[in-house]
């Protein structure tokens, strides 16, 4: 979450509109109600004592503890909906009202509560936007359920360039006792803290904050002592992006651990999901993490510029498919978390749309799909689910994926809302340029067709390259040429780099119309041998600035040779036909239901 003790500063918002931009925070105008600032003059290892606290007293702990459910399951299940301080300063007037709805008796969240292990609270609203009553309520509702809560807040001191109005990561110990304190009042019980983007803002953010690693974990160690004098059984975790970097990640936990002589209890991973190999090197820092007994999780959310809650939903799916199934991760704590508009509806459960139905879809039994081949071409499989009980009736995909040549034509779709402000899109990609990548690309790319509801928007000037590369901006150092397209209409574009050669294409201006609905198409054909090195994009413009970029990774695509149907023990066979010439991978691929997690066999 990106929270600051002003307004929160969207590091993803930033991160998925300009792939490869420096991520920045923006500095908002204070709340109304004061918040604490960090020690100046003062001893920086003093803890400051809190206005109208007896010395050496910040909040009596519960004398009873909380009564949790089990919280050794795996994944832990952690869920942080946007509190009203937060819609009300991201989203004046645009909030949902489900809120407070979520924390009464019978609410109608009954089988997605009884799975969340954890609460996450954010800072503002405990620790000054709220009243003492509502705090209560709503811990008093979250330990009714069994869960435990979680506060984040950046850690680390203060200073007149590096603070909270500034720099994410900075807020310090006068909030973290502020905020214990009105737990403790409250009769709550912490059970983990989040250090939010204590590393990366010493690291990335801001040169006039850089700090080591060391320096970044003892500055933090002085917010953890003053949350562990109210709670001293609280567990401390980390979120961070850490630049996608698992090496990074290696440097923070390590030195997290030498300075505070015990690991970190969980790291959360904040991705940017525009990144082409995010799923890759979200794995890469899972076996980091775990290697050194500490927990994983990664937090799962949509697009902040989503036209909807089912849009946004449904990119949120997406990724923990990608991630768990197509990937193969397998994280300690699942995070669903939101700072963007969407999702407003958070109830009921029951209802498509709403965030608590994300977590029911979550918790769908997992599926087991099989396939084996019984000569070139003829395969066999089976699906079922995880307690190898047969799935009957389903629908089996079965994709012929190239390793070797060419690859197939493919149409690369991308669909959405045209933004308000826009006054014209272009449309292009970029290889081992704007995206933090870098690898080799071989494609062809043979058309791109931009259309919107209602026949507005589009053309796109010469966009089957019939005029050679007429309307097109180019540059780079990868070579680029037109060929013969593969239909015998118009020309194609090729493309070839390598790692450390970057290649950037735009098309003239694309008509566009804000609020309608628009579907983009490159037609391309991409060798197996691109890997992580870039994207076809549609970008929307103001007169004067980018407004939104939308990607999808340039990535060699299998083609479905055939579907077939599960019969009732669950088995299929398939015969793929004549095929090309060629060495090609065979899977199989489950798209799953309202009842079943999809699943890959191959």
């Amino acid at each position: 979450m990106k929270f600051i003790k002003t307004l929160p500063i969207l590091l993803i918002l930033a991160a998925c509109n300009f792939p490869g931009a420096p991520v920045a925070p923006t500095p908002r105008p204070l709340p109304e109600t004061p918040l604490g600032t960090g020690p100046s003059e003062a001893d920086p290892g003093e803890l400051p004592e809190l206005p109208g606290a007896p010395a050496g007293e910040v909040g009596a702990p519960p004398v009873d503890g909380p009564i949790y459910k089990d919280l050794n399951i795996r994944p832990q299940i952690w869920f942080g909906p946007l509190d009203p301080w937060s819609w009300d300063q991201y989203f004046p007037g645009q909030g949902p009202f489900d809120y407070y709805n979520l924390f009464t008796a019978g609410a109608p969240w009954q089988t997605a509560s009884d799975a969340v292990h954890v609460i996450r609270l954010y800072p503002v609203w405990l620790e000054s936007d709220a009243s003492p009553a509502e705090i209560k309520t709503v811990l008093d509702d979250i330990a009714s359920r069994g869960m435990a809560i979680s506060y984040e807040a950046g850690p680390l001191t203060e200073t007149p360039l590096c603070n909270a109005a500034t720099v994410e990561g900075f807020w310090g110990v006068p909030a973290a006792q502020a905020i214990t304190k009105r737990i403790a009042d409250a009769g709550g019980t912490l059970y983990s803290m989040d250090l939010e983007h204590a590393f990366d803002a010493g690291t990335y953010y801001d040169a006039n904050c850089f700090m080591s690693p060391a320096e970044i974990a003892a500055d933090a160690a002085r917010t953890i002592a003053a949350v562990r004098a109210v709670f001293p059984d609280v567990k401390i975790g980390s979120i961070e992006t850490a630049d996608l970097d698992p090496g990074a990640v290696s440097t923070w936990l390590a030195a997290y651990a030498d300075v505070m002589g015990e690991e970190l209890d969980y790291f959360h991973l904040d991705i940017n999901f525009s990144r082409v190999d995010w799923a890759a090197r979200a794995l890469e820092i899972e076996r980091v993490v775990q290697s050194r007994g500490v927990e994983f999780g990664i937090i799962y959310f949509g697009n902040h510029d989503d036209a909807s809650d089912e849009a946004w939903l449904a990119h949120t799916e997406q990724r923990f498919v990608e991630y768990e199934i197509i990937a193969g991760g397998s994280p300690d704590h699942v995070i669903f978390q939101s700072w963007h508009m969407h999702p407003q509806a958070l109830l009921p459960e029951t209802q498509p749309g709403t965030f608590t139905n994300l977590i029911l879809r979550y918790l769908r039994p997992r599926t087991v799909l099989t396939l084996e081949a019984i000569d070139d071409l003829a395969y066999t499989g089976s699906l079922s689910d995880e307690s190898g009980n047969p799935i009957s009736g389903a629908e089996i995909e079965i994709r012929v994926e190239p390793v070797s040549g060419a690859g197939f034509f493919t149409d690369y779709t991308i669909t959405g809302i045209v933004p308000e402000g826009t006054a014209f899109a272009d449309a292009g990609f970029r290889v081992n340029s704007e995206c933090d990548c870098s690898g080799p690309a071989e494609f062809v790319l043979e058309q791109v067709v931009y259309t919107e509801s209602g026949g507005s928007g589009g053309p796109i000037p010469n966009g089957n390259f019939a005029s050679g590369m007429d309307f097109w901006g180019i540059w780079g150092s990868g070579a680029v040429s037109i060929v013969p397209s593969s239909n015998g209409t118009g020309g194609a574009l090729k493309v070839s780099a390598q790692p450390g050669q970057d290649v950037g294409m735009n098309s003239g201006e694309i008509p566009a119309t804000p609020g309608a609905e628009f579907t983009i198409v490159f037609t391309a054909q991409v060798s197996p041998v691109t890997r992580d090195s870039g994207y076809f994009d549609i970008i929307f413009l103001s007169a004067t600035t980018e407004l939104t970029r939308m990607t999808i990774p340039i990535a060699a695509a299998g083609v479905v040779v055939t579907t077939v149907q599960t019969g009732p023990d669950g088995s299929f066979q398939a015969n793929l036909g004549d095929l090309p010439e060629g060495e090609y991978a065979i899977t199989a691929w489950y798209a799953g239901n309202d009842d079943f997690w999809p699943d890959a066999g191959e």
